[in-house]
């Protein structure tokens, strides 16, 4: 009997994306396990008759335990993520939310071990201290980043564990390292919203001036859910277990961002910062020398112009004016 490749948060902004080239591949039986927290149902419209859905919150020990049995390949994207403004203060929380999700999720593959786990880590547990583009350095040298520490330990943990678990498990563990990842597919979650659904927003409102926090100066490279979904695909189909850069060393500041969403909405409003609001590492960008040595023919697909064309059609759609 052909086996499963589950996808835990499927129904979210990469998670979707991915789903969508499982099914396109042909090749896997794709489950999608999501909570709606934070993904939306609508996100696996085009591919809903193809796939299977598990509604159910992976805190929830007993629902992971039902939901995560019989993978061949389990990529694990499931957390809540939001911008900076909803970290502050709330670090531990966090931490929490993801540690009892990893907690369920390697308690339930125990039981039936896929042969590959891929997780999705994040860029946060990088430190602030070091190169402006970064290697698949070690997690355990200095904190994570600041702004970000709850979520950057909750994913360094999820790291360490998992390669514990595939070494006694005898599974193979591919852990990717997601930069600045944006898309359409983002469900609006208010003034804890990410930098670039905020400023879209922000611009597309008509606000006059906008405001940028931090300098403006800070610099970040950014990638489309569809490329990261392509890439973390990518590793999956190698034979390593291995850590991986998922981003590009391209980079553009903040200012220069906002200044390509408003060109793109056709607008030209007074563009002001705010060095009393959080701004994060000043450059960060990925060195991606290592990924492309294990998916060389990897081509990305959406150029950050495209992509910020897709946001202002997202803040027009009814996803989003549906959005709370």
């Amino acid at each position: 009997m052909k086996r499963k490749t589950i996808v835990t948060g499927g129904a979210g902004m990469i998670g979707s994306y991915l789903a969508e080239v499982l099914v396109a591949g042909g090749d896997d039986q794709v489950v999608v396990v999501d909570d709606l927290s934070r993904g939306q149902e609508q996100n696996l419209r085009h591919i809903a008759d193809r796939i299977e859905f598990r509604h159910g919150d992976l805190e929830d020990e007993r629902f992971a335990s039902l939901a995560l049995g019989d993978a061949n390949t389990v990529y694990h994207l499931a957390s809540r993520a939001f911008g900076v403004s909803y970290s502050d203060g709330r670090h531990l929380q966090i931490l929490h939310h993801n540690e009892a999700i990893t907690q369920n999720l390697l308690t339930a593959l125990g039981a039936s071990p896929p042969r590959c786990l891929i997780v999705a880590s994040s860029s946060c547990v990088y430190p602030d201290q070091g190169p402006d583009t970064i290697t698949e350095l070690p997690t355990f040298t200095g904190e994570p980043e600041r702004v970000n520490r709850g979520y950057g330990w909750a994913k360094r943990f999820l790291e360490q564990k998992a390669t514990l678990f595939g070494q006694e498990a005898d599974v193979r563990i591919v852990i990717a390292r997601p930069f600045n990842i944006y898309a359409e597919r983002y469900r609006w979650a208010g003034e804890h919203s990410q930098a670039i659904p905020m400023l879209v927003k922000r611009v597309m409102d008509g606000t006059d001036p906008v405001t940028i926090w931090g300098s403006g100066n800070q610099r970040r490279s950014y990638v489309h859910a569809y490329d990261c979904a392509r890439m973390m695909h990518g590793l999956a189909k190698t034979t390593e277990t291995t850590v991986a850069n998922i981003g590009t060393e391209e980079t553009f500041s903040i200012m220069e961002l906002t200044k390509s969403i408003c060109a793109a909405a056709g607008v030209e409003p007074t563009l002001r910062t705010d060095a009393s609001r959080p701004e994060g590492r000043f450059t960060k960008s990925a060195d991606m020398t290592h990924f492309r040595s294990i998916v060389p023919e990897f081509a990305y697909a959406i150029p950050l112009e495209d992509g910020l064309n897709r946001m202002i059609d997202w803040y027009h759609s009814t996803d989003f004016k549906a959005a709370p």
